[in-house]
């Protein structure tokens, strides 16, 4: 190397372990912020960021790079200053709109890490992001013209718009298990995408998530939203190689009150449910009583500091379903409140997939 290419090297390498502790930080503050706990979040955020932003405006994005490196500096410009917008719109004043802003540092957030994964593969530090532990990324499969890595399909008159993680690795010859992801009221499949891209990526799953019909699910029963997410899953059981018998439903919020609906009116289609931070709603009410979904096993999780569905309902829920016969988990969390579930997908949801034998032929 050249000195100029050894000084560019080093600069990106610090660069790169300084955006890990920020994306680390930052979504883990995601996981944990809830009423009364904002001004100690930012002020966490704060401490890890410290003068990142500025100085990489000031002293890194300046740079002219070597040759080799050019394109990758463009992009990975483009996704600090995304994250940037996203730090800085996290740290706006609290107020009555605080929430309106915190979506859209939700969303700048993400198109940070959307830039940020088309470089993983000349960015090492930053990748390590990417996936649980160290050595889990899939390796890229050679070119054969099957879309891998995130897809995004737009709404058309049959279905909403949806995104769809097909790991790197994929060949149409080892039939996938396939997470379908929820989000929560207001949310979007973009989006909440990211909260499985780290377990599906190291555990080689596939992961549809779905846009609903409007701001939020249809909780009637017959449902839009229930056909809307069939004709995805017809479109994705067609074009790539999905394990009927590994197939599993989870979803945040209204996403999991929508689920246990979708769940359990379908429930042939998976192997098990995992609502997360939802209620049981009432349009269940006729198909407990058929004693539909009792073959597939739910685990429901809850925090004790819910302030959207307070963890009573979900107590009352588990030991209604377990008392007429369904096969429920119930992991109850001491410091969760209602927030998106990072680590909680990873520690509790995935491991309690797959402890779940695939479904048995006959179900399937």
């Amino acid at each position: 190397m050249t000195t100029g290419e050894t000084f560019y090297a080093a600069r990106l390498a610090d660069l790169q372990n300084e955006l890990l502790e920020f994306l680390r930080a930052f979504e883990s503050i995601q996981e944990e912020i809830r009423p009364g706990v904002l001004s100690a979040c930012q002020a966490r955020i704060v401490s890890v960021v410290r003068d990142m932003f500025r100085r990489f405006e000031a002293d890194f994005a300046p740079m002219t790079p070597p040759d080799a490196m050019a394109e990758v500096h463009r992009g990975l410009v483009a996704a600090v200053r995304e994250l940037g917008k996203a730090y800085e719109l996290f740290m706006t004043q609290p107020g009555p709109q605080w929430t309106l802003t915190y979506l859209q540092s939700r969303a700048a957030f993400c198109r940070g890490l959307y830039q940020l994964y088309d470089l993983r593969d000349r960015l090492p530090a930053a990748a390590s992001h990417f996936v649980i532990a160290q050595g889990d990324a899939p390796a890229p499969h050679p070119p054969d013209g099957i879309a891998r890595g995130f897809i995004r399909r737009s709404r058309n008159d049959e279905r909403s718009d949806y995104t769809l993680y097909i790991p790197e690795d994929y060949s149409p010859d080892r039939p996938m298990p396939l997470i379908v992801a929820l989000h929560g009221g207001y949310g979007h499949g973009y989006e909440y995408v990211w909260t499985w891209l780290r377990s599906a990526r190291s555990r080689r799953y596939a992961v549809l998530a779905p846009k609903s019909w409007d701001n939020t699910w249809d909780m009637s029963l017959p449902s839009e939203d229930t056909q809307s997410i069939l004709r995805m899953l017809d479109e994705v059981t067609r074009e790539f190689s999905i394990d009927p018998a590994r197939v599993y439903l989870t979803g945040l919020s209204d996403g999991a009150t929508f689920g246990y609906i979708f769940g359990l009116e379908r429930s042939h289609l998976f192997r098990g449910m995992a609502p997360i931070a939802g209620v049981l709603h009432p349009a269940v009410d006729s198909m407990l009583r058929q004693g539909r979904g009792k073959d597939t096993p739910m685990l429901v999780v809850h925090g004790v500091h819910d302030f959207i569905f307070p963890v009573t309902f979900a107590r009352s829920a588990c030991k209604l379903l377990s008392g007429i016969g369904y096969n429920v988990t119930y992991k109850e969390l001491p410091d969760w409140g209602h927030a998106y579930p990072y680590s909680i997908n990873e520690r509790i949801v995935l491991p309690w997939l797959e402890s779940l034998p695939p479904k048995p032929p006959a179900a399937v």
